[in-house]
């Protein structure tokens, strides 16, 4: 017949008469269960059944889920039969069978052998219920799909090559977002315990970089996926900027709080809209603006100098994070002095001022580093008295009408850093005589980028 164990959390199971000599020409099926959500865990203590080939006369067998987990006979520490030993069986579901057969006798060459039987131990194991959904990411069931109780096991992954998963030094590339559904009901990783992968911006990959040989005398238009960081921004007129993580944009201060403008006739904050994520002006309006949650200027840049650049670097904080794509991506920051090489080539991109008219589509020009000294000289020649500081660098060669026009203020000056193969901006759009002729003039990004980092709280 059957019995049925009263529905608990643990508890255990014995044979008929346990610890006494169990009776022969039975068959007992116990049948135990925990609550809705739990497993059931079962091991055996004591086992002394009579051994036989294939566990055929006396046996114990251990079901659960419509599958037999085990037929078992013998003695725990003897080689005879099929003892379960110290081994743990569980449950998907919330039940698990255990059927006790004996036959009609237990002689053995005219002697009664006398067989204790079992005791076995049970208890419920928590379900750890569906992992959390993982940001720019998702995962994957190393065990069986959609189990979550005790010993499953998923792996997180980021959505890849736009994101990646941000981990410990030195942790073991194998248990990368490996979490184990544990005895408590919690899903953890061998490292990171508890805490939930985290699925990074990647900078500076574009999935379609431009690729220039030759010299550009005039802009050119960009295609989808050369400049995925570029911005476009409205303020007082249009400028330009570059994504940096997933939920800020650097643009040049003076395209938020311009020279010419006073400070009492300006907001608090300037109506600020910021496009991303297409080339052409049209198509990146339809895409809608990200709503601005903080402006942030630099301390050194004053408004009230018409002349003076200094500091002409600022951040946008959005509202909410964007989500990358192969048009939409963020670029690196410049983190040593190679970048700024005198001839050294670099990208200006924007939706700029060209030959007059207003540009419909993303354009850009290829400029070399130039020498400081001759930028200052020539600044001299043309009677430009605004400092040109440690701060900045310049770009462009007089000889060629190319540089960046207004319109592409607060860009940035992109640069591909060939060992590493990622772009970084390592200088901002900030000033320059007319459009296209003579050098431009541009705030040095690398001077900056412990005041980006602290602003942006080193997220990235």
């Amino acid at each position: 017949g059957s019995i049925y164990l009263p529905q608990k959390l643990y508890g255990e199971v014995t044979s008929p008469l346990y610890p006494k000599p169990y009776p022969s020409d039975l068959e007992t099926t116990t049948v135990i269960t925990v609550p809705m959500g739990y497993r059931v865990k079962l091991v055996f203590w004591q086992f002394d059944v009579e051994p036989s080939e294939g566990c055929f006369y006396d046996y114990v067998k251990i079901s659960a889920d419509k599958q037999t987990l085990g037929r078992f006979c013998g003695q725990l520490d003897s080689p005879l039969g099929n003892p379960p030993g110290s081994k743990e069986f569980m449950s998907q579901g919330n039940k698990m069978l255990l059927t006790f057969h004996t036959d009609f006798s237990n002689e053995e060459n005219g002697t009664i052998m006398f067989y204790k039987g079992f005791l076995a131990y049970y208890q419920a194991i928590k379900n750890c219920g569906q992992p959390q959904s993982l940001s720019n990411g998702d995962f994957r069931y190393i065990t069986t799909k959609g189990v979550t109780t005790y010993e499953a096991s998923i792996q997180y992954h980021c959505h890849e090559p736009y994101y990646k998963m941000l981990t410990r030094a030195g942790s073991s590339e194998s248990m990368r977002g490996i979490y184990t559904c544990t005895a408590q009901g919690i899903w953890k990783n061998e490292e990171e315990g508890e805490k939930m992968p985290r699925c990074l911006p990647v900078c500076g990959k574009p999935v379609n970089p431009v690729t220039q040989k030759e010299r550009i005398i005039r802009g050119q238009p960009a295609r989808p996926g050369n400049f995925p960081w570029q911005a476009f921004t409205t303020t007082h007129g249009r400028g330009g900027g570059a994504l940096l993580g997933d939920r800020w944009i650097l643009t040049a201060a003076h395209t938020i709080y311009p020279k010419h403008h006073n400070k009492e006739n300006d907001n608090a904050n300037p109506k600020m809209l910021v496009f991303l994520g297409h080339t052409n002006v049209e198509q990146i309006k339809k895409l809608g603006h990200h709503p601005v949650r903080r402006v942030i200027i630099h301390p050194d840049y004053r408004q009230d100098e018409p002349n003076n650049f200094e500091g002409d670097i600022a951040l946008l904080e959005l509202e909410n994070s964007v989500t990358l794509g192969p048009e939409l991506l963020p670029i690196c920051l410049p983190d040593n002095e190679t970048f700024y090489g005198q001839g050294l080539m670099g990208y200006v991109s924007g939706f700029g001022i060209t030959e007059d008219k207003l540009a419909f589509d993303l354009r850009f020009v290829r400029l070399p580093v130039a020498d400081s000294e001759a930028c200052q000289r020539w600044l001299q020649t043309k009677k430009d008295t605004s400092p040109f500081s440690q701060n900045m660098f310049c770009s462009g060669d007089p000889a060629v009408q190319q540089d960046a026009c207004q319109g592409d203020s607060g860009g940035v000056f992109a640069v591909r850093d060939r060992n590493r193969d990622i772009w970084v901006a390592t200088g901002i759009v900030s000033w320059g005589i007319g459009c296209g002729e003579g050098y431009g003039f541009y705030t040095k990004v690398l001077n900056y980028v412990d005041w980006i980092k602290k602003e942006m709280g080193d997220e990235n």
